[in-house]
């Protein structure tokens, strides 16, 4: 599966290219996989490498985490848009998109709320469910390859990132599914919404091996676990639910 953060558009076009590769397109990890665990070592090394090092070229290192911020916990809408009547693709992608709001405000209790919505926000940041919108290459025809991503834009490759404060930049951000010439399963959405979420690169059960793991949900158990902008090593390793 081929792997896929500047207060300015100048900037943001001059991301690294390995960043962009990692967040451009997703196929979801290998179907099938083992479940992947981690020890507090790998956790932090895993949200260093996820999305620490993910503020490398966007504009200005922050040498320490981003993501959606909130007191006591952040609550990120999540617009999941009502599904067409007759596009079975779209009702499964909106039905998976919902079953993922709820298992991460389960395995995440307390340190994170998603509050779906059926209606468009009219202001704020939230993220956008797009359906079909996937983001392929010009000229690929790997679709399985690039079944869904995480982007400024529906059809389009660019990464999310954060801004100075380490919030989430872009409005909104938009977790893109399928793109007409695949499936996209419960895993690879929930993998998605990982992205979405601000862990940027895959490493080992997270895109490498399996889409989602135990290793996965820790670490972003551990992402939002420690406030924003902590450097990688005052970070304290949090589990997820189990």
């Amino acid at each position: 599966m081929p792997l896929r953060s500047s207060p300015s558009r100048v900037a943001l076009v001059s991301i690294t290219s390995a960043l962009a590769l990692n967040l451009a397109g997703c196929g979801g990890g290998s179907h099938g996989s083992s479940d992947v665990t981690a020890t507090d070592a790998q956790v932090i090394a895993d949200v260093t490498s996820s999305n620490i090092q993910a503020s490398y070229g966007a504009g200005f290192n922050l040498n320490a985490t981003w993501r959606w911020q909130g007191t006591p916990q952040p609550t990120v809408t999540v617009y999941i848009p009502p599904p067409s009547s007759t596009d079975a693709n779209q009702q499964t992608y909106a039905s998976e998109a919902q079953t993922t709001v709820a298992t991460i405000n389960r395995k995440l209790a307390g340190l994170l709320v998603l509050q779906a919505v059926t209606t468009q926000p009219t202001s704020g940041n939230y993220i956008e469910v797009s359906y079909g919108t996937a983001y392929v290459p010009p000229g690929s025809t790997d679709y399985a390859s690039y079944c869904s991503n995480v982007s400024t834009a529906p059809y389009s490759g660019t990464p999310i990132y954060p801004d100075a404060n380490a919030n989430i930049a872009p409005v909104p951000v938009y977790v893109n599914l399928g793109n007409g010439h695949c499936d996209v399963t419960q895993d690879i959405v929930t993998h998605e919404f990982g992205h979405a979420l601000a862990l940027s690169n895959h490493f080992n059960g997270f895109g490498y091996g399996p889409s989602i793991s135990t290793a996965f949900w820790d670490v972003l158990a551990t992402l939002y676990g420690n406030p924003p902008l902590t450097a990688s090593s005052n970070l304290k390793v949090v589990r997820a639910a189990p």
